[in-house]
């Protein structure tokens, strides 16, 4: 019977440790277009309370940093498809994406 209890109070302890875990990687960034099929960086719970949110490993104080550093990250990357020639959109497309990313947010 011991066994059975400590059991149950592991299996308790998992499943709670894996609702935190799903709830922190909640993805803050809701802009969804996506040239050339590169999205938004996802902002994420960094799990530190003094800089709560997370792009890419670089946490921040607020979300709305987080969210900008997303947006200029999806840019960065779409423009850097754009002029090497692997995409069929140009480097304007992507800062009107960015614009409608930062709006967005």
């Amino acid at each position: 019977m011991k066994f059975a209890s400590v059991f149950v109070v592991l299996a308790t302890v998992a499943a709670t440790q894996a609702r935190i875990l799903y709830a922190r990687q909640a993805n803050s960034q809701s802009f969804t277009g996506a040239l050339g099929g590169i999205a938004a960086t996802p902002v994420v719970d960094s799990g530190d309370a003094k800089r709560p949110f997370q792009v890419k490993g670089d946490t921040f104080v607020n979300e709305a940093a987080a969210l900008q550093r997303s947006c200029d990250q999806q840019f960065n990357a779409c423009a850097n498809a754009a002029n090497a020639g692997a995409a069929d959109f140009s480097s304007a497309d992507c800062q009107d994406q960015k614009t409608q990313c930062d709006a967005a947010n």
